[in-house]
This record gives C-alpha cells, sequence and structure tokens, in this order.
C-alpha cells in the first residue's frame, strides 16, 4: 500500500462546482493499491463519496482548500 498524502480533515471542493464543500472523513479500503477516501459535504454530512487518491489530487476535477478542521472522531455514520 502506498503511503497516503492527503489528511483527515482537509478539505476540497470540486472545480465544477466551487460552492460546494467536501471534508476527508476517513480512508477509504485498505485492500487497493492506490489510496481511497471517504468525503463528506461540509453542509450535509449525509452525502458523501469514495474517490480516489489520484481524482483528488488531479487539479482538473478537485481543489484542495487551505484551511482544514479537524476530522470528527469515530468512524462515519452508515449511509
Amino acid at each position: 500500500m502506498k503511503k497516503r498524502r492527503i489528511d483527515l480533515g482537509a478539505r476540497f471542493v470540486k472545480v465544477d462546482e466551487p460552492r460546494m464543500v467536501w471534508v476527508v472523513a476517513a480512508n477509504g479500503s485498505e485492500r487497493t493499491p492506490v489510496p481511497h477516501y471517504v468525503l463528506v459535504r461540509e453542509d450535509s454530512q449525509n452525502r458523501r463519496r469514495t474517490l480516489s487518491e489520484a481524482v483528488l489530487l488531479d487539479r482538473n476535477f478537485y481543489r484542495q482548500l487551505q484551511e482544514q478542521y479537524p476530522a470528527q472522531p469515530g468512524p462515519p455514520a452508515p449511509l
């Protein structure tokens, strides 16, 4: 498994939806060779998506915001 390059609590916006902020809430599966992350929408905690590190770091799709908030303790709530 590759070393992860994104911290829990990191905040991202999708390039084509810059008003919608996504926060890294948890690490995804450890079984894949590419790290994945579970993101929750900042204004709606029940909206979730799992994305690869490659997609999050691709500036054509997402941009990381500079300010960061601590991740919430515990596992994410079930869908």
